[in-house]
Formats: structure tokens, C-alpha cells, sequence
């Protein structure tokens, strides 16, 4: 018999059985290689069928034309790894993800083209998409099931009905898929309203909806669009992400089960927005906009989903594998092992080497008359430096800067006059000297697209007494490799950006839970690799270390904190250290 997927009516039919999905999303990015098949066998042992996953075109081409699909990005091997588990796989390719991520999975260089109008029919948007697709497509289309591999379904783009109208731009990706000989079916998700579902979707696409709750509501403006179509509830969110200085927020493990529940008495296919969430490791977290205020996304992905950020089973969990034994007596079911995370003794940092001392062992400077966005100097992620003359005959000068996306620090001759956020544009005073603007890229608008023009990190200039400041030297840090850096003799600083090394054995690696407990603001990096930030306004006060990032023996820990150590000390935790949680929904 051929392997077949199709649409019949209300119905997904897979080999001509009608099919219910029961779905969840674990993205291969969000986790360490060696941990894929755990989380996969996990969800298995939930009940779900299918697991589902985005594909981040900013990892997998993050500078133009250098292409990988290796390591974390081997979607191939996550994928047959998923197929030898018995899982169906639903892929979501983009080209925009959104999924709380940077650019919503754009990559950073489509912003130094001129012309560039991202998610419509703009040319040096869709020759980037094109490049792209015909290197993923084909390894995709040897995926699917109808090829022998366990991929069903496809999705064309992401939420784009609530954005934007560029039909022809759908059609292009639509087109573009089927070429390809991408011949599974493909779905568009979205808010369930018929207005949205319109704009962003075409008559071939299967409709499916996004929900935060009660799915059988969002449901049944499907049909006022498309009478006669599967249910199908695509992202049923089982959390909710969280910003920095923002509470820590739940959903009821019994609200998300009785959505499932309401669910499988509908025969809808459903899948958990996020079944495991994982860690957005680096620099890859996004932001979001609300109410004029710019809010970038935690370093964590837990997302309070079923299966928490060190892939241990919640509550939730098991709440929605006894609602799936109830309503499904053939889903397969077990009980999933626990991975324990291991405490170590508290270790003290022994080295430090000053950020503007060391400037030559991490990058080089650009000459600029004016200051530009990062993005304009080859830089996707990280910091950047701006420095110029600042000499003025009063004793001070009222600072401001143009364009601020994120936050900066501002420093004359070394010493910390003040910080300037996005949220908090007001000028500082200055006195005259070198000046120094550090600024950091926290993390570009994912969502809410179609009501943003401008993505660039960084600053387009500096004002000082209402008069504009030129010739500048621009020193980008991505801060990919610190191996140059020379480290000297602990020495702490309440103010300069200093990074800190400390060294210490590991018996056995485990996964543990990596905490400065008396930083107020910084980046961690284990044995070179990027775990992401840390700050001491919460609601995140550690971050996750998976077992593979250790070394037996020997292992290097280096920090870039921003304001000074309160107190010299790092903790490794046997569990994870965040604000109380309050519940999202009442």
C-alpha cells in the first residue's frame, strides 16, 4: 500500500484511517542532542502520537549562505529519531516562527539589505527565502511519510493573518513547498477569528487554530470560514512565556487537562504549545511589545509545560496522561524516569579581565562618523560598544541617544555615569572625556510583525546638548570566543563590565542548575558555551546546565558581569531557582 496522508472531508486520514493527533511541541533547538531522545520517549509516555517543531532559520543560516544542518540543527536526525519511537512528526519550517524567539527565527542579516520588507512579496525578501528553502526542502521532503519517514503534515509561514494580507506571498511559499515535492498536507495556525483566518491562509491550506484555553470556543469560528474542515487546535498553550521583571505565571495543570479533555470528546487533533519547552540558550531569546514597553523574553523556556525545562514531569503531566488513558484505551502509556539534578560545592571566581582593557582579544574597531545598528557592522548578536570624544567646555552635558532599542551603559573615562533603557529614554549628565556606550541586544520583536518597522539593536546616534556627535570607533562584540582573553587576578569592580573565570572539577557530570547568586546583570558561558543571561531583577534567578556541557574533570566557567559582584560566589543547584508562580488564568 502506498503511504498516503490525506483531508477527507472532516477528516485527517493517514493510509486511509481516519487520524486524531495527539501532538506536542519539543523544539530540537531548545535542546542539547543528547538529550532529543529522552524528551522524545517522554512525550511518547504521555499518550501523544506526534510531536511537533519549528525550524529557526537564524540558526540554520545565521550569516547569508553558510548553511548547517549538523548537531543541534540535525533536523534529519531528530526527526528519524522521533520515527524510531513510533512518533508522527508535524513540521513548522517558516520561514517566521515567531515562538518567542529572535526575529521570530529571521535572521538578523536580511536587515543590512536595502529594499528589505520582511513577510510579503518584496524581492530581496523572497530571493533570501528561496536560497533557503532549496537547501531545507529537500531534506524534508525525504522525511515525510509518503517517502517512508514520519513527517504528516506542514505548515505554510506562522500566524499571518493577524499581521498581514500578502496573499501572493502565500502562494509563493505554498508553491515553493510543492515544487519541492513536499506532497504531505500543508496547514496554516492562527487566532480562530474568520477575519484573521482570511487574510492569512489559502483554500488549499488545512485552517487550524491557537488557543490559550477553553479550545472548543476557538474552535467553532473555524467552520463560519470553512465549513467543512478537520478540527484541528494547533497550539493549545499549555504555559505561557515569561519576560524579565515580570511574575513567574502559570496554567493550572487542571484548566490545561480539561482542555485536553474537551478535546478529545470534540475528536479534535490537538497539539501542546509546549509539551517541553526547553531553554532559549545565548543570545537566541526574543521580545515582545505591549503598551509601549519593550519586553524581553527570560532565558528559560520552561513555559510551565507538561515536562519542565530539565525534563522532569510536572503535575501537568500527569494530569493530561490520565485524561488520555481515560478517553484513549489503545494510546500508549508509561511511567517516565526522573533525571535528578546534582548540587556541587560553591565555587569562587580566581580570575578577571576588564571589558574596555581587553578590548583587542575580542574584536576590532570601526572607524564611523555616524553610529549605526549593529546589523550595519556584520553583528546579528550581542554587544556593542560605541566610543567618541565627548569634550565640551561646561562642567556637564545632558546625553541622550537616537533609536535605543535596548539598554545601555554609559561610561566617560572608564567611570559609570548611568544606564538608558527603551523603556526609560531620559537623558543623563555627562561630563566631558571619552565616552563609552555599551549596548546590549536583548532580544529583537518576535510577534506582533506586521505593526513593526524597525529591528535594528544598537543606537543611529548620540545626542550631547541638543548637538549630534560624530566620528566614532565601533567595536562590535558577539562574543563568540573568549579564549583570547587574558585573565588576570580576581579583582571586582561595583561599576565596569568585567568578565570573571573560575575553574572546578566535576566528578560525573549531571545536570545542574548554575546560579550567581550577588550578580545583578551578565551573561554565562560553561566551558565556551553560551547558557544565556542572568539578572537580579528575576523572575529567573538560575540558569539550566544539561549534563553534556561538563567535562569529567577540569570544567571553565566564565561570566560577563555588567554592574559588579556583590559577593564573589557561584552556586550549582540541585533544582531550579525562579520567583513564586501566580496563576496566568482565574
Amino acid at each position: 500500500m502506498n503511504r498516503q496522508v490525506s483531508i477527507v472531508g472532516q477528516e485527517i486520514c493517514v493510509d486511509g484511517k481516519a487520524t486524531q493527533f495527539r501532538s506536542g511541541s519539543i523544539h530540537y533547538f531548545r535542546v542539547h542532542p543528547a538529550l532529543w531522545e529522552d524528551r522524545l520517549l517522554k512525550l511518547k509516555q504521555c499518550g501523544l502520537n506526534t510531536v511537533e517543531t519549528y525550524l529557526p532559520w537564524n540558526l540554520h543560516e545565521e550569516e547569508e549562505g553558510q548553511f548547517r544542518f549538523d548537531g543541534w540543527l540535525d533536523i534529519r536526525r531528530y526527526v528519524e529519531l522521533a520515527a524510531s519511537l513510533g512518533l508522527m512528526v508535524i513540521l513548522r519550517p517558516g520561514p517566521f516562527i515567531c515562538s518567542e524567539w529572535d526575529f521570530g527565527g529571521l535572521p538578523a542579516w536580511l536587515l543590512r539589505k536595502q529594499g528589505m520588507h520582511i513577510r510579503c512579496c518584496s524581492k530581496p525578501f523572497l530571493d533570501a527565502v528561496d536560497r533557503y528553502f532549496a537547501q531545507l526542502l529537500p531534506i524534508l521532503k525525504e522525511l515525510q511519510w509518503t517517502h517512508g519517514g514520519p513527517v504528516v503534515m506542514m505548515q505554510v509561514d506562522n500566524e499571518y493573518g493577524g499581521v498581514g494580507n500578502d496573499q501572493e506571498y502565500l502562494r509563493h511559499l505554498y508553491n515553493l513547498h510543492r515544487e519541492a515535492g513536499i506532497d504531505v498536507p500543508l496547514f496554516i495556525s492562527d487566532w480562530g477569528t474568520p477575519n484573521i483566518l482570511e487574510a492569512g491562509s489559502l483554500a488549499e491550506t488545512l485552517v487550524t487554530v491557537n488557543c490559550p484555553s477553553h479550545p472548543a470556543r476557538h474552535l467553532a469560528n473555524a467552520p463560519r470560514f470553512r465549513p467543512v474542515s478537520p478540527k484541528f487546535v494547533m497550539e493549545l498553550w499549555s504555559g505561557v512565556a515569561r519576560f524579565w521583571s515580570s511574575p513567574w505565571k502559570e496554567h493550572s495543570a487542571q484548566d490545561v487537562a480539561r482542555d485536553v479533555e474537551e478535546l478529545l470528546r470534540e475528536n479534535a487533533s490537538f497539539n501542546l504549545y509546549m509539551f517541553h519547552g526547553g531553554t532559549s540558550f545565548g543570545f537566541m531569546p526574543g521580545a515582545a511589545r505591549k503598551e509601549g514597553r519593550y519586553l524581553p523574553y527570560l532565558t528559560s523556556y520552561d513555559v510551565d509545560a507538561p515536562l519542565n525545562e530539565t525534563g522532569n514531569p510536572t503535575p501537568k503531566y500527569f494530569a493530561i496522561q490520565r485524561v488520555i488513558r481515560q478517553h484513549c484505551p489503545d494510546a500508549f502509556t508509561a511511567p517516565p524516569a526522573r533525571t535528578q539534578l546534582k548540587s556541587l560545592p560553591p565555587v569562587e571566581f580566581s580570575e578577571s579581565a576588564p571589558l574596555f582593557a581587553n578590548l583587542p582579544a575580542l574584536t576590532a574597531p570601526i572607524e564611523d562618523i555616524v553610529p549605526q545598528p549593529m546589523e550595519q557592522y556584520g553583528q546579528n548578536y550581542g554587544f556593542i560598544l560605541y566610543r567618541t570624544d565627548a569634550h565640551f567646555r561646561d562642567e556637564t552635558a545632558e546625553l541622550s541617544l537616537c533609536h535605543l532599542a535596548d539598554q545601555a551603559w554609559i561610561f566617560v573615562d572608564g567611570r559609570y555615569y548611568g544606564t538608558i533603557t527603551a523603556n526609560s529614554p531620559a537623558p543623563i549628565i555627562i561630563p566631558p572625556g571619552r565616552l563609552d556606550i555599551l549596548v546590549e541586544n536583548q532580544g529583537r520583536i518576535n510577534k506582533g510583525m506586521g505593526c513593526v518597522d524597525n529591528w535594528s539593536k544598537g543606537i543611529c546616534g548620540a545626542i550631547l546638548n541638543q548637538r549630534r556627535l560624530y566620528h566614532w570607533q565601533v567595536f562590535p562584540l558577539p562574543l563568540k570566543d573568549l579564549s583570547r582573553l587574558p585573565f588576570c587576578a580576581f579583582e571586582n569592580s561595583p561599576t565596569a563590565p568585567r568578565f570573571h573565570r573560575a575553574t572546578f572539577t566535576v566528578d560525573e557530570p549531571a545536570d545542574t542548575s548554575i546560579r550567581i547568586p550577588f550578580g545583578t546583570h551578565g551573561q554565562v558561558f560553561l566551558n565556551g558555551f553560551n547558557l544565556g543571561k542572568y539578572r537580579s531583577t528575576g523572575p529567573q534567578f538560575s540558569l539550566y546546565a544539561p549534563a553534556p556541557l561538563f567535562h569529567k574533570g577540569t570544567n571553565e566557567l566564565v561570566i560577563l558581569e555588567l554592574q559588579g559582584l556583590r559577593e564573589n560566589r557561584v552556586d550549582f543547584l540541585d533544582h531550579t531557582d525562579h520567583e513564586p508562580a501566580t496563576n496566568m488564568y482565574r
